[in-house]
């Protein structure tokens, strides 16, 4: 009996240091690596303005503080970065693919992609996006009730169909209030803006972020534009201070189911994730670093400073968990949604 206990006790000291020893070794897997954070949209847009900050701070949080390189791999709704990661990178833990809410509208749309959103290892989302709409102020119509009737079509320049600020919410608002709108595809996120900016487009979306930490702000400022409604799953006290609708006090009652579908992919605009099959141990060194990150004042402080939004965590495993909950909304809504997004 005490020859089985000795054993016992034995045994368990081992597990204990295998897995202090495993931890070690995870630990110290990064000191002199480099970390590949892949933004994916072009310069300038809102989520590569809070993945450069990110990736900026977001070393000093992981043991070993890696080299992190940012860099850009463009293409709407960050498809390219997800099929990159997904496919091509390995799952050591040092490729972060950086996306945007329209990743999620994409996955929800499109029967071709090449990557299963279940399987991807989430580690983090750090910012709950605001999608505004946005508009010269020049334009004959400029309230909800007189873009129904108004005989000139506003002209809204857009990325893609599968962009959720470009494509599904305006999509989604143009149908909700019956709105005299041409939504015209084939921007760039730059170009959209810039289309408003030169008079050939009359609006243009996108998020919050990439609005105020670029250049339309300032036409804003100069009574230029102004933002017509927000759309989000709680209001912005941002634009609530500049008293800008919230489309859920206004959308039909029939339509607030749709929006109710739109509202989570919304609260995950910013998703930072790695490849499947992850190794737990760097997997958990990186939710853990996005976590202090979101919590690091300098962080924080950059954030406000350049982009004027406050950053917001979900973690990893919840994300995982929302992201279930999306794909397995009732079949007339999600058939809805898709109709949108594909023009129907």
């Amino acid at each position: 009996m005490m020859r089985k206990s000795v054993q016992s006790v034995a045994l368990a000291c081992m597990a204990v240091s295998l897995t202090f020893a495993t931890q070690i070794l995870a630990e110290d897997f990064y000191k002199g690596k480099q970390v590949r954070l892949i933004i994916g949209s072009g310069e300038a847009s809102g989520v590569d303005i809070l993945g450069r900050i990110a990736a900026r701070h977001l070393s000093k949080h992981i043991p070993g503080q890696p080299v992190i390189v940012a860099q850009n791999m463009p293409a709407p709704e960050s498809i390219a970065v997800a099929n990159y990661v997904y496919n091509i990178a390995a799952p050591d833990g040092l490729t972060i693919g950086a996306g945007s809410a329209g990743l999620f509208s994409r996955a929800i749309s499109q029967p071709n992609i090449r990557f299963d959103l279940n399987k991807f290892t989430w580690l983090s989302n750090i910012y709950s996006a605001t999608v505004i709409i946005w508009m010269r102020t020049d334009f004959p119509c400029q309230t909800f009730e007189a873009l129904r009737t108004c005989p000139e079509p506003l002209k809204f320049s857009a990325t893609a169909r599968g962009s959720t600020g470009y494509g599904l919410v305006p999509e989604l608002l143009k149908d909700a209030m019956k709105m005299n709108m041409d939504i015209i595809y084939g921007y760039r996120n730059a170009d959209a803006d810039l289309a408003v900016a030169r008079g050939e487009a009359h609006a243009s979306g996108g998020d919050l972020i990439g609005f105020m930490g670029g250049g339309s702000v300032q036409l804003m400022n100069e009574g230029k534009v102004k933002i017509l409604v927000q759309v989000a799953g709680r209001k912005s006290r941002e634009l609530e201070k500049l008293n800008i609708t919230w489309a859920m006090d206004v959308v039909p009652d029939e339509q607030k189911r749709l929006f109710s579908m739109l509202n989570p992919i919304l609260d995950l605009a910013r998703p930072y994730f790695t490849a499947p099959d992850t190794p737990k141990d760097r997997t958990e060194i990186l939710r853990t670093a996005f976590v202090k990150l979101v919590e690091d004042q300098a962080f924080r402080d950059e954030v406000a400073r350049v982009a004027r939004i406050e950053p917001t965590l979900t973690a990893g495993a919840e994300m995982a968990e929302q992201i279930n909950a999306m794909l397995s909304q009732p079949e007339d809504v999600r058939k809805r949604v898709i109709e949108l997004l594909q023009g129907n």
